[in-house]
Formats: C-alpha cells, sequence, structure tokens
C-alpha cells in the first residue's frame, strides 16, 4: 500500500527529536511501519490490535486503546505526528487532545491527502492550536503541515460528536444498540449487515447440526452477534481488531444478556475454540484503501475454525470473488 502523504509523515518521524507521540491509524501498514526506527523518546498510541502488536514486535512503546491519551501528562510532548484517519470525529478528537498533551510551542503534524479533508483539518488546526508553521505538497494532492501550539483559542475547539461517549442507535424492531464514533458505520445498520440478518432463518433451516458457539468476526458495534442471538440460542464468540467495536460489542452483549465472550483479535486469527456456525460481514477497506485480501483472512480463519459439518455465513460487497476465494477451503460455496 503506497501512501505518499505517509512519506512526507515518514520524513519527520525519521528526523525525530525531543519527546513525541506517534497517533497510529489503520491507513499504516506493516510495510510502512518497517521504514521507521523505534526511539526511546518516541511512544506510540493505537486504536488497532494488529498494528499494536506490529509496533511491539519492533520494539516501541505502544500503548493500545481508543486514543484515550489520560495517560500523558499535560503539555509533556514536544511534537505529535499524525497522518490523518478516515473518520472526521477521530481526527477532530486526536486535535483537540493535542491541545492538553503539547508543551507550549510544541508541534502537531498533520499529513494526507487534499480529497481525505487534510487541507480542512490543517486550517482548523492552525485557527484553533496556534498558527501554521509550515506546509509541504507531496505530489499534487497529499499534504503535510506542521501546527505550533502556541495561541490556543479554545473558541475553535473542533467538534469531535463527544468522541469518548456511547450512544445509542435504534436496529430493526426497537432493538436498541451501544455505538460510539470510531467505530465502523457507527450511526446506522450496515446495509450488508441487515440482508445477512434478513435471510439467516432461511440459511438456519439447512443446517442440521446442533448450534453451541457461533463466531462473529470483525463484528464491529455487535450487531450481527445481536440480531443472531435473538434466532440462535448458542455461545457467541464476536471479535474486532478496532477497540472502540470491542468495548461497544461488549456492551450490547450485556444490555441484550447475550451468553459469550468479545475479544481484541484479526480477522479472528488468534480464535481456537471450534464452532458450528460463523457470521461475517468482512471489512473491505483498510484505512483509505481497498483491500479485498482481508476477506481472504476472514475464510481461512472461518476454515480453521468450524466443525466438521459447521456452516459459514458470509456477505460482501459484489466486487468480492467471494465464490472462488472459497472454493478451495470448504466443501461447497453457495450464493444466497
Amino acid at each position: 500500500m503506497t501512501d505518499i502523504a505517509f512519506d512526507l509523515l515518514r520524513d519527520k518521524l525519521q528526523a525525530h527529536q525531543g519527546q513525541g507521540l506517534w497517533v497510529v491509524d489503520e491507513n499504516v501498514s506493516a510495510t510502512v511501519l518497517a521504514q521507521i526506527s523505534p526511539s526511546n523518546s518516541l511512544t506510540t498510541v493505537t486504536n488497532r490490535y494488529d498494528i499494536a502488536a506490529e509496533l511491539s514486535e519492533r520494539d516501541f512503546s505502544v500503548t493500545l486503546n481508543d486514543f484515550d491519551f489520560s495517560h500523558i501528562d499535560s503539555q509533556s510532548l514536544d511534537v505529535i505526528y499524525y497522518r490523518v484517519s478516515k473518520e472526521k470525529p477521530v481526527v477532530h478528537h486526536v486535535i483537540n487532545q493535542a491541545s492538553r498533551i503539547l508543551k507550549q510551542g510544541g508541534c502537531l503534524y498533520l499529513s494526507g491527502f487534499k480529497n481525505d479533508g487534510a487541507k480542512t483539518y490543517i486550517d482548523k488546526a492552525g485557527k484553533y492550536l496556534g498558527h501554521i508553521n509550515e506546509k509541504k505538497l507531496g505530489g499534487k494532492t497529499s499534504i503535510i503541515a506542521s501546527i505550533h501550539c502556541d495561541d490556543i483559542d479554545e473558541e475553535k475547539r473542533l467538534d469531535d460528536k463527544n468522541y469518548r461517549e456511547n450512544r445509542i442507535i435504534n436496529g430493526n424492531d426497537e432493538i436498541t444498540f451501544f455505538s460510539k464514533p470510531g467505530v465502523f458505520g457507527w450511526q446506522k445498520i450496515d446495509r450488508g449487515s441487515a440482508y445477512l440478518i434478513e435471510h439467516l432463518p432461511d440459511v438456519l433451516k439447512i443446517i442440521t447440526l446442533p448450534i453451541a458457539r457461533v463466531a462473529d468476526l470483525g463484528c464491529g458495534y455487535g450487531y450481527l452477534s445481536v440480531m443472531a442471538s435473538q434466532l440462535i440460542k448458542a455461545e457467541f464468540i464476536s471479535t474486532d481488531n478496532n477497540v472502540a467495536a470491542v468495548a461497544c460489542c461488549q456492551k450490547n452483549f450485556e444490555h441484550h444478556s447475550i451468553g459469550g465472550e468479545v475479544s481484541l483479535d484479526s480477522c479472528g486469527e488468534s480464535l481456537n475454540a471450534p464452532v458450528e456456525f460463523v457470521i461475517c460481514n468482512p471489512p473491505f477497506h483498510q484505512g483509505f484503501d481497498v483491500e479485498s485480501g482481508l476477506t481472504d483472512r476472514f475464510l481461512r480463519s472461518t476454515s480453521r475454525l468450524l466443525k466438521k459439518g459447521g456452516y459459514a455465513y458470509f456477505v460482501v460487497n459484489a466486487f468480492i470473488p467471494i465464490e472462488s476465494k472459497a472454493k478451495n477451503l470448504f466443501n461447497s460455496v453457495r450464493i444466497i
């Protein structure tokens, strides 16, 4: 995954000095991480399980959480590095937090593409924190800027949609779900997931194996688990790579009294418990880029987890060739 916007940030990271923080979102690949050397004066925060594991393996000081910077002392950092995230409330939240943890005169480096909203984020951050010290273009569409934190204007604080707070959204038949910014599709019911649930009763009619365990891989805030639990009386094992998603899914398990467990995991690759049924709406994006290879990883985990005679039920975007991807892993594949 080539990212010119990160190339601009990488140059700053490689020249790092002072006490620094690197905010690492999903749009940074393992290949990119390998380009940066760890430093005793550079810590990292990420909300992704797989990225935290990669950073830790490379000897970075890493904190895995939902972009919670409360463990960092106020006005303790000289510099923050951040390639902007895909979702606006996340970016606004990080910029807002920078106002507390940067020293007077400290620097926030923001990079991204113009169609990511990077130029707007840079302008807003400059008005809130102090001033924009430097801008640099990478090609025609990517940009990096250094924003100095020297004249904070709280009236210009960015709207992060109360990032830290869970909120209730209504699903089918007025079933409620807890969700929050930072979770994919946090304000809505995903159409693909709703489609899967709509046809679930017909799928269950053809399953002869008693279902004791259901795995929901890439569970998000838990919509599939909650809705499937209305039809399947079983233990649910739900996983996601995103800290915010796992926390929301756990809250929804408690709210709906669902038996089972929710855990951080990448594509179900750390699960070992055999299951009779898998439900999955796999993501096809990694950050801003389409990444259809994620479906392959979910399929391989599913093939390993399923008991003999078990079933998997996937919903994917039409451009994902799931039949050809799945045909060598399962006894049969049928499009519903």
